[in-house]
């Protein structure tokens, strides 16, 4: 049975208990049940560990990093040669 909560209140107590009670590994092991890859994920330490920066400007740059069509055309460019390397037939 699925549990889908009708109101906004009631998704909004949903996430709250969730971010109470679940630690980062249950909420990548739900992620992960969904498809996503969640092995490499980045934080905000990594930018604020080398620049002076608060959480929100590492975050805009994370974003950044993470989003521009440099980054996603590598990605999808070494999709490509792993998948060609296991002989896998292009849809």
């Amino acid at each position: 049975m699925k549990f889908t909560p009708a109101s906004d209140t009631a998704k909004q107590e949903v996430l709250e208990y969730a971010k109470e009670h679940l630690s980062i590994d249950d909420a990548k092991k739900i992620l992960e049940r969904h498809g996503y890859f969640v092995i490499n994920l980045w934080h905000v330490e990594d930018v604020m560990t080398n620049y002076d920066c608060d959480e929100d400007t590492a975050q805009d740059i994370l974003y950044k990093s993470l989003t521009n069509d440099h980054t996603t055309e590598a990605i999808y460019d070494s999709i490509d040669y792993f998948a060609e390397e296991l002989n896998l037939e292009r849809k």
